[in-house]
């Protein structure tokens, strides 16, 4: 199912789901958020043609969607969700990180899925979506504001896939899914399976997963992460470990382990937070996060839908400050060399 059968089959069923009888109980509900920050960053040196520090706008993963929810029948409730990026800071339809520009169109919908939940059986959603090993692995420590939240980890955060979720027994959640990682370059489609196993207990949450990539190829590094959370009183405190399993063969450095250890306190509408992640360094082509990296942020909640931010965000090593008013993913330092990036963020997140 490439973009343009993705989006077929979310309009069809979004179509088909707004022509049910007025009696159904059917919710159509556009939503939306507005992400936006004034950044002043620095790097030690940048590449030719362009300035160590600046001051600038950076969208934070703006979006606008709709769902559409049926919930009439006796044996399973119906989902269909079509969502695009919105780059508030450029004012265009795109993903602000540039990472959709890398397999498919970078103002293609970030979500265009179909979900079919039962009480017994499960859940199977298919279509573009959030991929099972981040909501496992990833997930539990991108809690920060800026843009420059989630980053540091090797998961991939959304492609096309088809999911099944079983029902949660006993706290456990076990999810088996099938993605095209590649976007149908050089290989079938759904051509790497991810598995996770999720178990809550009571304020302490566990997650597994795996990632088994492009079993035709074979090259791509395969991936492996734990995570856990756990929250008491207004304290929430989560960790995770990745190891990328290298397949090529005469690598320097193999099997580069990354982890992130996280931290946040919320009292009346404030919320402080603080992150510290580490990379090994290797020569794996699939490596995108190495070296270190700190972030310390401040969220206000001044209403019920308006969120104020403040946002330190510091990388050894150069993967995710990007020149001014960039159009690709363009680092300021040159990627992954010492630059000792600094990015101070002041913002707001509008969610409607």
């Amino acid at each position: 199912m490439n973009y343009q059968r993705t989006l077929r089959l979310s309009s069809a069923v979004l179509a088909s789901l707004a022509a049910l009888p007025a009696s159904a109980a059917l919710e159509v509900t556009p939503y939306g958020s507005l992400r936006i920050s004034t950044e002043a960053v620095s790097v030690d040196d940048a590449k030719p043609g362009e300035d160590d520090s600046y001051t600038a706008l950076r969208d934070a993963y703006s979006r606008l969607g709709v769902t559409a929810a049926y919930n009439d029948l006796d044996w399973v409730d119906l989902n269909a969700t079509v969502e695009f990026p919105i780059n508030s800071a450029l004012l265009r339809a795109e993903d602000p990180s540039f990472f959709q520009a890398s397999y498919k169109g970078n103002n293609k919908p970030r979500v265009a899925d179909i979900t079919a939940t039962t009480d017994n059986l499960g859940t199977l959603r298919v279509g573009t979506q959030w991929l099972a090993y981040y909501n496992t692995v990833a997930y539990p420590v991108d809690y920060f504001s800026s843009f420059y939240s989630g980053f540091a980890t090797q998961a991939t955060f959304r492609r096309d896939a088809a999911t099944y979720t079983t029902p949660t027994i006993g706290g456990l959640t076990a999810t088996v899914s099938a993605v095209d990682m590649t976007h149908e370059a050089g290989t079938n489609y759904l051509d790497s399976w991810q598995y996770a196993l999720g178990w809550a207990i009571g304020d302490l949450t566990l997650g597994l997963a795996y990632q088994d990539t492009e079993q035709e190829t074979g090259d791509n590094a395969d991936q492996a992460g734990a995570s856990l959370a756990y929250v008491i009183g207004g304290w929430r405190f989560a960790a995770k470990v990745e190891q990328l399993q290298s397949n090529i063969d005469g690598l320097q450095d193999e099997d580069p382990v990354t982890y992130n250890l996280y931290g946040s306190y919320s009292w009346n509408k404030y919320t402080v937070k603080a992150m510290f992640a580490n990379g090994e360094e290797t020569d794996d082509p699939a490596a995108f996060y190495q070296g270190d990296s700190y972030q310390v942020g401040l969220d206000y909640q001044y209403s019920e839908n308006l969120k104020l931010f403040a946002d330190y965000f510091y990388e050894e090593l150069s993967y995710a400050i990007y020149t001014p008013n960039s159009r690709s993913f363009d680092t300021l330092a040159p990627y992954l060399a010492e630059s000792d990036g600094q990015a101070f963020s002041l913002g707001l997140r509008y969610d409607f």
